[in-house]
């Protein structure tokens, strides 16, 4: 057989030109809408999948993954392109459908504009609307708006379910969720264990927390505390606190540049993001994907970040999450293999953009960064924190959501999806399912379910992470100082234990040599369930 680095030089230098061509049209599609935009991505994605399909190719990097070389970093390049191409080993025809549905609902729902009061709305507006109007008929209103996308689609996406299902079974899969997990190197049972352990331990707290925010809701809208529908806790899926601890965040944002002190916030830590931002789009546009995400286009130096911006805490927050996936993207080293040139994992990046994106509600961050002076940094304080805590065990909840909504559709996509949806609501997160109108399919209004499937579960873990990455940065790096701002040793450390590896071993691998153990909820616990500080 020819020399196993041959082989995967050969694959690679036919892949890398299509793997770039298809995260160019993707970007080019979010950002504009545009239904040529979309074709020309489902296109190229079937290219794709036709160089994946090729049976020599295949068989060549089979054999080699059936007995991998010694070289670490050889055999780590055929583990991860043998698991890229395994679920392309399909029907043509199937992978084509697949592909084609998948655009014609990533659009759908990328240039749906709710309609409000009367009007096409952009999300953000729907976002503030909900969580600035006390009219409890206009949020109702406003809820359904953010929701009425979900059946626009939901016949398209259960027949993507069936078409994902039905691939994961030619491939010897139970279905897609079982698929998925294994091809991201994770086993399903080990997740299972993981939520149930954080289900277990957020509990009381969330409990606990929810009952002080419904009490306070509830003497908001002079109503009681049962009488709370989810329209009243300002976040479409209550995966946000609403604001109800007089932090008053938003205040504090509304006049700042949020680029501006996110640039200088990433530059002070040896991160600079400028060139990131000079390539990135950062504005509302009708037409445009309406949430956040980063891109590595090229793995060599293309990396871009796309936001809807809007000045308030949930923007700079997300503003700080989203260039943290920038940084990381761009701080691998660059003489890896161009196929190792990537996050060691989904829930290792998500790790670093939690770590940042934390940093939006600490009051302590706030004042080293100028934004507010030492008075209002001690009325805040105990606010803040109590938000950002409550923060961490609604999104913790909301997560459980997700993930057991996902794996239950995968195993019976046939069966009442949106009473699933709202079963799993009350039970993660305590909300009284409301009376829902004939076809509703809550479900599909999370962008998630539609476009990244089986991928939020890498939230828990990520958080989880970030908790331990915070924990090994106050220990080696901080000495007692109570944040990062200035810090350029917060960003060699990063760069040195975190980034520049690369997907040059498993993401455990990668954990323990940087924190001393596995990903786990242990120091998540620590920092957020019994009172480490934040």
């Amino acid at each position: 057989m020819t020399d196993p680095q041959t082989v995967i030089d050969n694959i690679v230098s036919g892949l890398k030109p299509l793997a770039i061509a298809v995260n160019r049209a993707w970007w080019d599609a979010a950002v504009s809408g545009d239904a040529d935009a979309y074709s020309r991505l489902t296109d190229l994605r079937d290219a794709l999948d036709r160089y994946w399909a090729d049976d020599q190719r295949f068989n060549q990097l089979e054999t080699l993954h059936a007995a991998p070389p010694d070289d670490r970093l050889l055999a780590r390049s055929i583990e991860l392109l043998y698991l890229k191409a395994l679920p392309r080993r399909v029907e043509p025809e199937l992978s084509r459908r697949i592909n084609a549905l998948s655009s014609d609902v990533e659009r759908l729902f990328s240039t749906y504009q709710p309609l409000y009061q009367g009007e096409p709305r952009l999300f953000g507006y729907m976002e503030e609307t909900l969580k600035r109007e006390r009219d409890p008929a206009k949020l109702e209103e406003a809820y359904e708006a953010t929701k009425a996308v979900g059946p626009a689609l939901a016949s398209q996406l259960h027949e993507l379910v069936e078409l994902r299902n039905e691939a994961a079974r030619e491939l010897g899969f139970p279905d897609f969720y079982h698929m998925r997990l294994k091809l991201e190197e994770q086993d399903p049972d080990d997740v299972a264990r993981f939520l149930e352990n954080v289900e277990a331990d957020t509990a009381q707290p969330f409990a606990d927390t929810k009952a002080e925010v419904d009490d306070r809701l509830s003497n908001r809208f002079r109503i009681k505390p049962t009488e709370l529908m989810p329209w009243h806790y300002q976040d479409p899926f209550f995966q946000d606190p609403p604001d109800v601890f007089e932090a008053d965040l938003d205040e504090v944002y509304e006049s700042a540049d949020l680029i501006s002190v996110a640039e200088r916030f990433f530059t002070g830590i040896g991160l600079p993001v400028s060139h990131v931002l000079a390539r990135s789009s950062l504005h509302e546009a009708v037409g445009k994907d309406p949430h956040a995400f980063a891109t590595d286009i090229d793995r060599e130096g293309d990396v871009r970040i796309l936001l809807n911006l809007r000045p308030n805490e949930r923007w700079m927050g997300t503003t700080l999450h989203e260039l943290g996936h920038a940084v990381y993207d761009d701080g691998i080293a660059p003489e890896l293999p161009w196929e190792l040139r990537q996050p060691a994992h989904t829930l290792t990046t998500e790790a670093i953009a939690m770590l940042f994106g934390r940093l939006s509600r600490s009051t302590e961050w706030l004042q080293e960064m100028a934004l507010i002076d030492s008075d209002l940094a001690a009325r805040l304080a105990g606010p803040a924190a109590k938000e950002l805590r409550s923060a961490m065990l609604f999104s913790a909840r909301w997560i459980q959501v997700m993930a057991h909504f996902e794996r239950a559709m995968y195993a019976q996509p046939n069966q009442d999806l949106n009473a699933l949806w709202w079963r799993l609501v009350e039970r993660f997160q305590g909300l009284t399912p409301p009376p829902r109108p004939a076809g509703a399919a809550d479900y599909g209004a999370k962008i998630h379910v539609v476009a990244a499937p089986v991928y939020y579960h890498n939230y828990l873990y990520g958080e989880c992470f970030a908790s331990q990455i915070d924990a090994r940065l106050n220990t080696e790096v901080l000495s007692g100082e109570v944040t990062y701002v200035g810090n350029k040793d917060v960003g060699a450390w990063l760069t040195e234990h975190i980034f520049r590896p690369g997907a040059g071993s498993h993401y455990d691998e990668l954990a323990r040599a940087a924190t001393g153990e596995a990903v786990g909820s242990k120091a998540f616990g620590e920092q957020f369930l019994v009172g480490r500080a934040a």
